[in-house]
């Protein structure tokens, strides 16, 4: 009986394999797993990279679709007979000329609302007052009961510090000359990028060594380049007419520095969900500010919260959507991510990322699929389950 119970012992240190899985099955799924773990770390990798090397990747990204967005202009140029390289040349001179004639006008008023920042909080008191009046009351009488119970009723005068403060400019550009030599940096590679003829492109492409992928790749980066050449400049032309609708409104409205809003209208309109709320909530603070009458300081607000529901809810989904449709959830998803690694920049290249990475998910899967199709599938030779021993 004792030789039975040892050979049972022996018999389960021997068999490691469960039931009904065997050794073939188990190597099977490691080998499954294992491209997973490796794509995880690889992107956990690719993260940690582009946070502690964003001042090498932002440059470069931005680049890339400022390129794509001029690109049509430097092809009617080209069309009118002008050499590509001037016809570059003279849109990038173009656009950081106006650029910096922008921020050259915008930064005065700009300025002038930071310096009132210290004192909305009062100005908003004063407008809010019947509303906050109780609130006030109830807080002044807790302290006096407050200061009743602690015996404290000497009152010491603090000392006021006064800081002049820096214009807008000197605070964005006295930070580090970092930023400086970005923009320029990024005015530099759209040059090149633009210069840069597509065929040429092409033949890097196809002198890759590659012979099996080649032809998926050259299909890739042509499908990538008319998507997202679609993609941003349908949307720069959307939100740039935001932009001018908005400026116009809020001149007609009353509204101190219209132009400031219709660019920030324009600007933060590449951020979806937070780029709106941001500019709404300005509006409806420095609306409060101005107005003395309800409607009045409704109308601004009103007026950009309807343009932003008509554009996102209409104009965008009608004339993006029959190019592309990304869910609402990626978006928000990617917008996480990316305002996590990059902050404000990667929030504002949080889309157009997500729409190069959908291109080439959706061709990765249809070439995977049609290859899957022409191979033939494998005869297999059915085996006997490994017999347990006895």
């Amino acid at each position: 009986m004792h030789d039975d119970d040892a050979s049972d012992a022996d018999t389960a240190r021997k068999d490691p394999v469960p039931d009904g899985l065997s050794v073939a099955e188990v190597m099977d799924v490691l080998r499954g797993t294992t491209p997973v773990s490796i794509t995880g770390m690889a992107l956990l990798a690719f993260l940690y990279t582009a946070y502690f090397a964003a001042g090498l990747f932002l440059p470069i990204l931005f680049a890339i679709f400022l390129s794509i967005m001029m690109h049509p202009l430097v092809q009617a140029m080209k069309r009118l007979g002008i050499p590509r390289a001037i016809a570059a040349l003279v849109v990038v001179i173009g656009l950081f000329s106006l650029l910096t004639g922008a921020m050259a006008q915008l930064s005065t008023p700009a300025e002038q609302w930071l310096q009132r920042l210290p004192s909305i909080q009062r100005e908003l008191e004063a407008k809010l007052w019947p509303v906050t009046r109780s609130i006030e009351q109830a807080k002044v009488a807790t302290e006096k009961i407050q200061d009743l119970a602690d015996g404290d009723t000497a009152s010491t005068e603090k000392p006021e510090v006064t800081v002049k403060e820096r214009s807008l400019l000197s605070r964005i550009f006295e930070t580090t000359w970092l930023t400086v030599v970005q923009v320029l940096i990024v005015f530099a590679l759209t040059f090149f990028f633009l210069a840069q003829d597509n065929e040429k492109t092409r033949n890097v492409i196809r002198n890759l060594p590659l012979r099996k992928h080649r032809e998926s790749v050259e299909e890739i980066f042509e499908s990538v380049q008319r998507t997202i050449t679609r993609f941003l400049q349908i949307s720069a032309a959307i939100y740039v007419s935001l932009g001018v609708v908005t400026t116009l409104g809020m001149y007609f409205l009353n509204m101190p520095n219209p132009i400031l809003w219709g660019c920030m209208a324009t600007v933060f309109g590449f951020m979806p969900f937070v780029g709106p709320l941001i500019v709404f909530g300005c509006i409806a603070m420095v609306s409060l500010l101005t107005f003395d009458h309800w409607w009045h300081f409704v109308a601004p607000p009103a007026l950009y919260g309807g343009l932003t529901i008509v554009e996102g809810y209409f104009i965008t989904p009608a004339v993006v959507g029959r190019h592309l449709t990304v869910s609402p959830i990626a978006i928000f998803l990617s917008m996480l991510l990316w305002t996590w690694v990059w902050g404000m920049a990667g929030a504002l290249l949080a889309v157009p990322i997500l729409v190069v990475l959908t291109t080439v998910a959706r061709h990765l899967i249809v070439i995977m699929r049609d290859r899957k199709k022409d191979r033939p599938e494998p005869e297999y030779e059915e085996r006997a389950p490994l017999a347990r021993p006895t």
